[in-house]
This record gives structure tokens, sequence and C-alpha cells, in this order.
């Protein structure tokens, strides 16, 4: 790792670190006494988490067959691992934002890792090989590295945005040029540092090389395809410009055929505009 990768992982303590009504609700999740009951109150507590929590819970991502108003029957529909995944994907979003990244814009930031998710919780519902909660959060997240570059280091980003605009290689392999590491390895440390479960942390350190780690979940080739599909609709961007190159053993992975394909588009695109309106309304 070069000095200047090291730099930015030394100051991730410089961005804003998840709030403690994340913490509060995983801890009570852990806890072998607590209780969707206790999780709920703990929600109650922040007006603006329980409005935006209850506008993504009614949302087409988990299309309920009824709406629902009250926070505990909302957690009580989609269950105790995917209300982990909503919180944690619901305050992450909030805290980052409104923070300026420069030549990206935050929403369609986040307008790009919502339909990743998106992508890649279809992906696996429809290919069977992991679970579609775990694969959109896998989804969701795969990005989040880039999000430091464009923050802490803008200039260094913003040469490494133009290199890749002049088409002088894919936007991740010129991080490793400029950074010494790319936004995979630095998403990877900062999951890791805020004890995010370990198959998210490597999907998104292994997004980009899903072949060469043979090791790694499922979940990894899914985020490795999601990814794929969304920069070729070009639904937001965290940077890049052009699709990268499909891994063969990555898509094998999935468990797709080529013919599915069209289904996951099309869900893809009729769901990501609500579910990032929901995500992202004041």
């Amino acid at each position: 790792m070069t000095q200047t990768a090291g730099k930015i992982l030394e100051r991730l303590d410089e961005l804003p670190s998840l709030p403690a009504v994340y913490h509060r609700v995983r801890e009570t999740l852990e806890d072998p006494e607590g209780s969707l009951e206790s999780v709920a109150a703990i929600i109650e507590t922040d007006p603006a988490l329980t409005a935006r929590l209850l506008r993504v819970a009614n949302s087409a991502l988990y299309g309920l067959a009824a709406k629902v108003d009250n926070v505990l029957r909302a957690l009580t529909i989609i269950g105790a691992t995917e209300t982990h995944h909503l919180v944690l994907a619901t305050t992450l979003i909030s805290v980052f934002r409104d923070l300026p990244l420069g030549p990206v814009s935050m929403r369609s930031f986040w307008e790009h890792s919502i339909a990743c998710g998106i992508a890649a919780r279809v992906i696996a519902r429809v290919g069977g090989r992991a679970s579609p909660d775990h694969a959109y959060l896998a989804g969701l997240l795969h990005d989040l590295g880039r999000l430091p570059l464009f923050i802490l280091e803008p200039h260094l980003m913003s040469a490494a945005l133009q290199a890749h605009r002049d088409r002088q290689g894919h936007l991740h392999r010129l991080e490793l040029q400029f950074f010494g590491s790319s936004h995979a390895d630095i998403g990877a440390a900062m999951l890791r540092d805020w004890k995010i479960p370990e198959v998210f942390c490597e999907a998104a350190e292994h997004h980009h090389r899903a072949a060469i780690e043979q090791s790694v979940g499922a979940e990894t080739a899914i985020t490795h395809v999601a990814d794929l599909i969304v920069n070729s609709l070009r639904i937001g961007t965290s940077g890049t410009r052009w699709t990268p190159v499909l891994d063969d053993q990555a898509w094998h992975a999935v468990g797709l055929e080529a013919g599915q394909l069209p289904a996951v588009v099309e869900t893809t695109i009729a769901t990501t505009r609500d579910v990032t309106s929901a995500f992202l309304e004041h």
C-alpha cells in the first residue's frame, strides 16, 4: 500500500460515523434477549429515521401487500435480518446524503448504489445462489470506498476521473495508479472498521476481481454482475463512464441464464426510481 492510500485509511475518522441509533439497533438485534419491539422503540426516538424507514419499507423494494404506518409492523413483516440491513442502509445514506463529491453528485452516487442493490437482489432471487437480502446490501455497499477518495482527496480523484474520461483506463485501475489502492480495498477497510459482516466486506473488496478470488461467496459474483448491468443502463454513477468487462466465471456463478436478463433489467429500472426517492427524500 502506498503512502497516499495509507493516509486515506488513517483519515477515515474525518468522515461522518454511523449514528448511535444504528449501533443501538444492531446491539439489540444481536442480543439474545432483544426484540423487534425494542428495536422499533429505538428507531422511533429518531423522527427523521422513522419517516425515512417507513418510506423505504412501503416502497417497491419490499412490495408489501398493504401500506404500513407503524415501525414495529414494518419490522415484523420484513424480519430481523432485513431490519438490520434496512437500518444500516437508511442511516448510512442519511449520513452521507448531503456531502459534496465534486464532479459526481451524491444523489447520482446513491442512485447507482441503490440500483446495484436492487439488481443484485433480483439476480439472487432468480439465480438462487445467495440470499436476496444479503445480495441487496452487498450491491448497495459495493462502491462505498469511493466516498473517501472524493471527499478526502478531491484533486487527486478529479485527476483520476479525467484520465478515465480520456480513456486511459477503467476508473478502478486508475485509482491504483493515483492512490496505490482502489475504492474496493478502501471500502472493505471501512466496512471492517464498522464491524459489518465479512460477506459484505468481501463483496466490496472483490467485486472487480470476482474470478481471481475463488474463495469468496456468491454475493461477490452477484455484485460484479449487478454493477455491470447498472453501469450499462447508466442509472446514476459513482464516477465510472463505461462498463467494465463481464467476468465469465462470475457470470456462471450467479446462476442466471441469458434469457433471464431482460426481466432483471426491467425490474431494476422499474424499482430504482421509487426506492431512490424513498431513501433520499427530506
